[in-house]
């Protein structure tokens, strides 16, 4: 690779051929020139696969990677293997960023050193006929550049801190001396890998701008019915979160014990949306968790642990607890 690329843009491919061409044009629009673009078609079943290739013709900054199906992780992880610019950008297939994003994080990453620097999005639905977008990327606090674990100390009490990938860019050389990946194989790995990459991170800065344009399609991951395989990738997320605290001695940390919580809380919810016959099959995995959930206190979260002492508990601090706290406010 040339020696003036500093950005690598990641963006795994997965059957989609209708938003493909848009995410990708949004990159090559970029005022900020010095980048590559590592697509990578993770077994895509329609058109998506020859549409990287017709762009790889057309522009010598852009390569792709053919691979078989792997899911997201996979296939991040493999553009990342291959990505050699100073900085390294995840952006997703059907979304799209604004023409001044690369030029801004580049230029914000070089004035603070930064590990990493993240950023405001804007959400819209595919269709909005079919359902709503709740989620907002737009914070309302200021975050001045610090180390890692005091941001995401501070993103987590204002309850603004989003795990999304697409919304940080990070120094390639400070992902890989810390071995960061993504966690193969399931569901909602971002929460795993944005929580250890901001904990390991020495400088982390903000851009309190909406560089990103979020997508929301019906039969996305975020939206689709939840399943068995939803319900083990949180559990898994929990468990990722739960080891890398106690590795890095962050475990004790309040931060740490209520994102720790918050993954907890994250299997309850989803358990309870499974089908009768996956709760069934997955109900001796849930007492697992909850086990290990009271052998550490529940995290000092008395909400966490009134949910793992079962419905009756639950319901009774939703209609007490909760309602007095808000008052409080």
């Amino acid at each position: 690779m040339k020696n003036e690329v500093t950005v690598s843009v990641v963006i795994p491919v997965y059957n989609v051929e209708k938003y493909l061409r848009e995410c990708v044009d949004s990159v090559l629009r970029q005022t900020y020139t010095s980048y590559e673009i590592i697509l990578v078609d993770d077994g895509s079943t329609d058109s998506s696969g020859s549409i990287c290739d017709e762009y790889v013709a057309k522009d010598s900054r852009i390569s792709v990677v053919h691979k078989a199906n792997g899911g997201l992780s996979s296939a991040r992880n493999a553009g990342l293997e291959k990505a050699e610019g100073k900085y390294v950008y995840f952006l997703d297939s059907d979304d799209y960023i604004i023409e001044d994003a690369i030029k801004a994080l580049t230029e914000k990453a070089e004035n603070d050193n930064s590990d990493i620097v993240f950023f405001d999005a804007v959400s819209f639905a595919d269709d909005e006929d079919d359902f709503k977008v709740s989620q907002n990327y737009r914070r309302k606090h200021s975050y001045k550049t610090d180390k890692g674990t005091e941001v995401f100390a501070k993103l987590q009490k204002n309850d603004e801190f989003h795990s999304a990938v697409q919304l940080m860019f990070f120094k390639r050389l400070f992902l890989h001396q810390e071995g960061i990946l993504f966690v193969d194989g399931i569901y909602y790995e971002d929460m795993v890998f944005s929580f250890c990459a901001l904990c390991l991170a020495d400088i982390v800065s903000c851009i309190d701008l909406p560089l990103y344009y979020r997508r929301y399609r019906a039969n996305s991951i975020m939206t689709s019915r939840k399943n068995e395989k939803h319900f083990i990738s949180f559990t898994k997320v929990y468990e990722e979160v739960k080891s890398f605290s106690e590795k890095t001695g962050i475990a004790d940390e309040d931060f740490a014990k209520a994102y720790t919580a918050r993954c907890a809380f994250n299997c309850f919810n989803i358990y309870e949306r499974l089908n009768e016959n996956d709760k069934k099959v997955n109900k001796n995995k849930l007492r697992e968790i909850i086990a290990d959930i009271l052998k550490n206190n529940a995290y000092d979260n008395t909400a966490l642990r009134m949910r793992c002492y079962g419905k009756i508990f639950w319901a009774a601090y939703k209609m007490i607890e909760i309602p007095f706290k808000k008052l409080r406010r």
